[in-house]
């Protein structure tokens, strides 16, 4: 079995916690298992929406041969970016050594560029993997740089999540051949892939798998009014969200659609009786929409 990047839909997988913020891994396989049968071609491990610069070592490793064990013929990339260079490279490694199928980063905090891309270049190294650079909200870089990192042996693709569409359009005309772009940005997913990114990685894939899926699929397919629906609704849900709160309201919707809502540490997804109304009462249309791609026209 071929078991490259090629792009497509991977699902952000949470990492859920309990009240003293220790991983839960029975609650890491349900919501693993829930997306199983989803139209998605893999699993993004320890990413942003799975907290994983927050949750141990130990726990990260045991998220990582959980979803290697469980995703069958999906593809597993799992992001190893840590506090440290020593910490992101021994994850590294244990990615490999537990038949994961990519490996993906964050930058590492206090670093210099040069110490950045030797790092970078390490990772391909150690875990024997592809590597699939992820380009945060707050990155630095300027496109030169990413060129040059883009450019470094087993440096597979990019993940961009920037709020600049523009940089990213940018990404996608400079990058070399071979290397994928994931977007991660999903209030433009669609554009995105109709400007040419081959796949997408973001936050409300693990929410919404079909949904996510379909706005991909139907714009990778040029079925512009059948992607464009549905990308409409999700950037709808969005701005409520954002009114209310990203973390908790995100929880409030894990909560409605029957999953466990603690997936975000320190008690930063909280929300109480009052809260959990007032968005639903807003939110609720569109999340049954967005739980339900196949039916209806946008709201």
């Amino acid at each position: 079995m071929d078991r490259r990047f090629t792009g497509g839909v991977l699902v952000p997988l949470c990492s859920p916690c309990d009240e003293g913020d220790r991983f839960l891994p029975d609650r890491f396989r349900e919501g693993l298992s829930l997306c199983l049968d989803a139209p998605v071609d893999g699993f993004y491990v320890c990413g942003g929406t799975g907290e994983g610069t927050k949750m141990r070592p130990e726990d990260r490793k045991a998220a990582c041969e959980l979803a290697v064990a469980l995703s069958g013929d999906k593809k597993v990339l799992v992001q190893v970016g840590a506090a440290d260079r020593d910490t992101a490279l021994e994850l590294a490694r244990h990615a490999g050594a537990a038949g994961a199928d990519g490996v993906s980063t964050v930058p590492l905090p206090g670093l210099t560029w040069s110490e950045q891309l030797a790092y970078y270049a390490a990772l391909p190294e150690v875990s024997g993997l592809e590597t699939v650079l992820y380009y945060t909200p707050d990155c630095d870089a300027g496109l030169e740089q990413m060129e040059q990192a883009l450019a470094l042996p087993g440096i597979t693709g990019v993940k961009s999540s920037t709020n600049d569409f523009f940089f990213t359009m940018r990404l996608i005309d400079s990058k070399p051949e071979g290397v994928i772009l994931f977007n991660g940005k999903d209030e433009y997913l669609a554009p995105a892939v109709l400007q040419g990114a081959e796949g997408g990685i973001g936050m409300w894939a693990s929410a919404f798998p079909e949904a996510y899926a379909a706005i991909y699929r139907h714009a990778a397919a040029g079925e512009l009014a059948e992607a464009f629906r549905l990308q409409v609704t999700l950037n709808k849900l969005c701005c409520v969200v954002f009114r209310f709160g990203l973390l908790p309201a995100f929880s409030v919707i894990l909560e409605y659609l029957g999953r466990w809502s603690r997936v975000f540490r320190g008690g930063a997804g909280d929300f109480d009786e009052d809260f959990r109304r007032a968005f639903l009462a807003q939110a609720q249309p569109l999340i049954d929409q967005l739980s339900h791609p196949q039916k209806g026209a946008a709201l």
